[in-house]
Parts: structure tokens; C-alpha cells; sequence
């Protein structure tokens, strides 16, 4: 019995397995995918990912007029963010004069920079690309329009000349005396430093005198001299009614305080470009009409073509030649515009995030036409 017993209790479970075995047989379920995995890849295949771009960093000589005062404060800030996003440092610069920015670039060449930002060329660009030719330095240039200056089309094609950003100043003087002339001015003086120093300077006084001729007026007074606190106080001395003064420079410095203190505000207007800082004291005193910045601006757009070049994919035009971009300056009538300008400047007026796709290593297909575009909205 009992042997009989147990080969029936075999029996029983082998059956058992049989039909446990027959009702797994029905079609299998797939295993759930993984949460986040996209549909159609198999379960446990990592997802693709792109290894981030490390930017190579390079060494970045910055040249400017003066290394000082709220108008480089926010070229150098703006500059500097887009240097450190890209790990590069930055060698400064200065050159007032058309001698001062021959030397400045062969010391910046000499102490082994890679590339040249350069915001003072001096009217004497080809022999700055001279310079760095020799040295195996590339040269970009803002604030300035090369197109004008001697040698540009021999220049323009040198292997070392990766392109330039600037902005009209012919134009903008002229809008701006024609606004001084319809907003009254009858008696306009010129105030700024003599010819030659810079194209960008000759520029600014031809618009202006172009203004005033076709209004069918005449300047009252040339204010023009290297010593200026004492040419602003020969003009104020000798003409105590003028009503408007075209400045080409930095006003600050040197109209501002004999203005308010001769009390004069609120009756005459004046212009300031570069200026050093104290633009809100010339507005709220009623000296200050029009301030023209952007500078800022160009240089940044400078900086991403020099870089791009320094990677060794520079931004060409058709012809196969380096950029010239005209970018528009912005002019700012007020106090409350001057303030909003100056606290959207902080960190560049451009942000990394929004210049990065123009850079060829981060983005392939980096269009020159898309940011020649970016740079003429400047301001709108």
C-alpha cells in the first residue's frame, strides 16, 4: 500500500508540473521599459549623449583709447564674460594716439598673445597687421571703420585680418546736430581732439559739419586741441552764448562742472560719446541731450570672430574674405535710458548664451549671415 501510495503521489505532481508548464505557455509579456527610456529603444541601452565641447583657451590682447571710466568699464566686462566662458585671459592695452597704438600692439605681440582685439587703431591699421603678421597674430578691430583707412584692400585680404564690427559715426553726428539745430541750436560749437588722431574721430566731426551745412548754418566755434579742460574753458570764456556743443568725445571730462557751475543747464544741449562715467550728472542737470553708446556691443561681436579664427574656423564672406559689420550705434536722451542701458550692460550686453551658437566648434553650422543679422538689430 504504501508503495502504491507514493507512485500515485508522483503521479499527481508530475501532472501538476505538466499543466503549470502548459498554462506558461500562453504569449509571454515584454518586460516594462525602464522610466524615461524612449520608445523603440531596448530596455537597459544607455541613452546617447554628446560629450560637451571643451573650448580651447587662448591668450587675447584688448586695445582701447583708454583702460578707463564707465565706457570701457562695459567693454572690458562684456569682453571679459565672453574670455572666461571660452577659457581665455586677457592682456590689456591702451592707444590714444596713432603712435601709442603702433607700440601697444607690438608690446602685445611681443608678450605672446595669440589674437588682437583691437578698439584703437588709429587710422594706421595696415601697419598694426604688419605687426602682427610678423608675430603670427591675428588681428580683429572694432570701433572703428577700417573700410576708410589706408591700405584696407590690400589688408582686408591679409591671412591675419579675421574681420571687423563697427558702427557709422558720419551718421550718427549728423542725426544728432540735426536733432541740436531742430531742437533750437542756433549757435553750435565743435569741441574734441585735433584731426588725424583716429578715422572714428574725422568721422564724427564730418557728419556733424555736413549737419550744419545742410541747414544752411555755420559753425560758431572749433574747440579742438590734445589740452582740453583748457579748450573747453577758452570756448566757454570766449563764447559765453553758445547753445549747443558737439562734443566727439568724452564730455565728462571736461564740459560737465563749467557748465553747471556757469548755470548753464537746461539751455544749451550737448553730445557725449565715450563717456567717463558721470553722463546721469550731465542729464539731471539739463547739460547732457544725446549720449551714444554700443561700443560694448562691437567689441563682443569682435571677440567671437577673433575666436572663431583662433579655432581655426574663421566666419568669410562669399569672396572668401574677412567681414566688415556695420552694427547701429544708440543714442539715449535721458537719465532713466542711460541707467536702463548701463544695468543691461552688466556681464555684456550680449550674454554667452546667446553668442554661442555662432561659435563654429559649438555649433557647425555657425552662419555669418545670422549674425551679420544679429548685429544690425542691435538696439531695435
Amino acid at each position: 500500500m504504501k508503495g502504491k501510495f507514493i507512485a500515485l503521489l508522483s503521479l499527481v505532481l508530475i501532472l501538476a508540473m505538466v499543466l503549470g508548464a502548459c498554462s506558461s505557455g500562453s504569449t509571454p509579456q515584454s518586460p516594462t521599459p525602464p522610466a524615461n527610456t524612449p520608445a523603440g529603444t531596448p530596455a537597459g541601452t544607455p541613452e546617447p549623449s554628446e560629450e560637451p565641447v571643451k573650448l580651447p583657451g587662448f591668450k587675447i590682447g584688448l586695445m582701447v583709447y583708454t583702460n578707463s571710466g564707465g565706457w570701457f568699464d562695459r567693454i572690458y566686462d562684456g569682453v571679459k564674460a565672453l574670455a572666461d566662458a571660452t577659457g581665455s585671459t586677457l592682456v590689456l592695452a591702451s592707444g590714444a594716439t596713432p603712435d601709442e597704438a603702433i607700440a601697444a600692439v607690438e608690446n602685445l605681440c611681443a608678450s605672446g598673445v595669440d589674437g588682437i582685439l583691437d578698439l584703437a587703431t588709429g587710422g594706421v591699421s595696415h601697419r598694426l597687421l604688419q605687426i602682427c603678421e610678423e608675430y603670427g597674430v591675428l588681428f580683429a578691430a572694432a570701433n572703428n571703420n577700417l573700410l576708410q583707412e589706408e591700405g584696407y584692400e590690400t589688408f582686408r585680404k591679409n591671412e591675419y585680418y579675421v574681420g571687423s564690427v563697427y558702427a557709422d559715426d558720419k551718421q550718427i553726428s549728423y542725426d544728432i546736430v540735426s536733432d541740436m539745430i531742430k531742437n533750437g541750436a542756433k549757435k553750435i560749437a565743435m569741441f574734441g581732439l585735433p584731426p588725424g588722431i583716429s578715422a572714428a574721430f574725422d568721422n564724427r566731426f564730418a557728419g556733424a559739419y555736413k549737419a550744419i551745412e545742410d541747414a544752411g548754418m555755420s559753425v560758431l566755434t572749433e574747440a579742438r586741441s590734445f589740452v582740453m579742460p583748457e579748450a573747453a574753458q577758452n570756448l566757454l570764456t570766449q563764447y559765453p552764448d553758445v547753445d549747443a556743443i558737439f562734443s566727439a568725445v568724452d564730455a565728462s571730462n571736461y564740459l560737465y562742472q563749467p557748465l553747471i557751475s556757469g548755470g548753464y543747464g537746461g539751455k544749451i544741449q550737448i553730445s557725449c560719446f565715450d563717456d567717463g562715467g558721470d553722463v546721469n550728472v550731465g542729464f539731471e542737470n539739463g547739460i547732457v541731450s544725446h549720449c551714444v553708446e554700443g561700443v560694448n556691443a562691437q567689441a563682443q561681436l569682435g571677440y567671437i570672430l577673433l575666436y572663431n579664427a583662433l579655432t581655426g574656423n574663421k566666419l568669410l564672406m562669399s569672396d572668401g574674405l574677412a567681414p566688415d559689420i556695420l552694427i547701429p550705434y544708440v543714442i539715449l536722451h535721458s537719465a532713466n535710458e542711460f541707467k536702463d542701458y548701463v544695468d543691461r550692460s552688466k556681464g555684456g550686453i550680449y550674454s554667452f548664451d546667446e553668442l554661442k551658437e555662432f561659435i563654429v566648434l559649438l555649433n557647425k553650422d555657425a552662419s555669418l549671415n545670422k549674425f551679420i543679422e544679429l548685429a544690425q538689430s542691435f538696439g531695435k
